[in-house]
């Protein structure tokens, strides 16, 4: 996994940051092939799939349980969700068994935004299956109306793979993080994004 990224303000990325673009492109193209050849004879739908296709989306808040993880949070309906204790916790966990991608769902992840000013969180660490990112300290991020990370390479997350986003809560409250990537759906009828907040198992 890369170390790479760039801190930016979320609604200037494309403009602030050229190579995202490239990187987004690059992304989908690892995705795409990595469900075309694991979900076999489907073939890529894009957003509006077919019979015998897989689609695409952003990333889902309902793929993931917020503040406290799997087994003490609860599924994400939306991006927004309130921290009720300070110090180290796990800040969005998959909603799946032991805190993994559910089955059926494949993420292109390329970083993370808050969509608050005021950032309640001072660094955070993200693991995906055994592979770690360090620490990131989020002070410069503080200078933004609201800030993003970019990793200079995104990576793909795959079904049935741990993903746990952890950082240090240094007042509660609600905080708005949104994972930036791309999702693919096996099922896309599994997906029913016309419920908000419908479960994702």
């Amino acid at each position: 996994m890369t170390t790479g990224f760039v801190i930016c303000e979320y609604s200037k990325v494309k403009a602030e940051f050229p190579e995202f673009s490239d990187m987004m492109a690059s992304l989908e193209v690892s995705l795409r092939n990595k469900a075309s050849a694991d979900w076999a004879p489907l073939s890529y739908g894009g957003t509006k799939p077919m019979a015998g296709q897989y689609g695409k989306t952003t990333v889902m808040p309902e793929m993931f349980v917020g503040f406290g993880g799997y087994g003490t949070g609860s599924q994400l309906a939306t991006w927004n969700q309130l921290y009720t204790s300070t110090g180290n916790n796990v800040l969005i966990e998959g909603n799946s068994s032991g805190g993994s991608i559910p089955e059926d769902f494949k993420l292109g992840f390329a970083g993370l935004a808050f969509l608050d000013k005021a950032i309640k969180v001072s660094e955070i660490k993200l693991q995906i299956g055994d592979k770690k990112l360090p620490r990131i300290n989020l002070e410069e991020a503080r200078a933004y109306n609201q800030p993003c990370i970019i990793f200079e390479n995104g990576f793909v997350a795959d079904e049935e793979t741990g993903f746990e986003l952890k950082g240090y809560v240094e007042c509660r409250g609600y905080q708005r993080i949104k994972l930036i990537g791309m999702q693919l759906n096996r099922v896309p009828n599994k997906l029913q994004v016309s419920l908000t907040g419908a479960a994702i198992t």
